[in-house]
């Protein structure tokens, strides 16, 4: 009986610790450094890149630029997202679909933004409890159907 209610002790002991372990996530795809350095602008095609690589993680919206994203982060339990590594091939396509400039970017080149302080008010947002009660009585939601 003894050996089970150690046995279960260090199990329990056991999850609780990894449970508080750092998680690592890696997204997206690491695009090998051979591959960037040959990059031949104005004559390699993104389709090499597609084929190899998948679909980029993003495309311009207004150009024809496409973004392969690679990150590594690490996050505790109940905290914030802490950024390990970036990297992101940033490239510009002429309309043939040939690289015509290329650019890589890290943490480093990295903006901080700051989101803006305050709520947007919403109609209805500033109900009480019993006002969207009685509202919605009286719209009918909650009238039967027979």
């Amino acid at each position: 009986m003894k050996i089970i209610n150690h046995l279960i002790k260090i199990v329990f002991l056991t999850l609780s610790l990894s449970s508080c372990a750092p998680q690592k996530n890696i997204h997206g795809m690491m695009i090998s450094n051979i591959d960037i350095e040959n990059i031949v602008i104005g004559e390699t095609k993104i389709n090499y890149f597609i084929d190899k690589y998948g679909e980029p993680s993003f495309t311009g919206a207004f150009n024809n630029n496409v973004y392969y994203k690679h990150e590594i982060t690490n996050e505790l339990p109940a905290s914030k997202k802490h950024f390990v590594e970036r990297t992101i091939l940033a490239l510009e396509l002429d309309n043939k679909g040939i690289i015509i400039s290329k650019n890589i970017l890290n943490l480093n080149d990295s903006n901080e933004i700051i989101p803006a302080s305050g709520k947007t008010t919403t109609a209805g947002s500033d109900f009480t409890f019993l006002q969207q009660v009685f509202s919605n009585l009286r719209s009918g939601r909650f009238a039967s159907e027979e």
